[in-house]
């Protein structure tokens, strides 16, 4: 008989840092959930609530960096992935980070 997989857990102590002040890149990093086989990546310039979308998937490792961002707010969510079938709610939002001029991060 097979055994019935639960849903993963959310992952927690998800952060969003500055790759330095005079770049438009982040890097969010986040704990890992037990069983974990991968971690997708959610990013929104909406709000920290609403208008999230997938940024990347089959995550390994639990830290991910953007590429370049455009001008304007940004936060990110996190989900882990447990086989093929399960993944976890989307984490709480990470805290805002905004890029400004092109050439910086705060």
């Amino acid at each position: 008989m097979a055994q019935s997989q639960a849903q993963p857990t959310a992952p927690g102590s998800v952060s969003a840092t500055c790759v330095s002040a005079a770049q438009t890149k982040v890097t969010v990093t986040w704990g890992a959930v037990a069983h974990a086989s991968s971690y997708s990546v959610y990013h929104s310039t909406t709000s920290s609530s609403s208008g999230y979308t997938k940024v990347a998937s089959g995550v390994s490792v639990t830290s991910w960096t953007s590429g370049s961002l455009a001008n304007g707010n940004h936060w990110f969510e996190v989900a882990a992935v447990v086989g093929s079938n399960w993944q976890s709610a989307n984490s709480a939002a990470s805290a805002k980070r905004t890029i400004a001029g092109g050439n910086s991060c705060a």
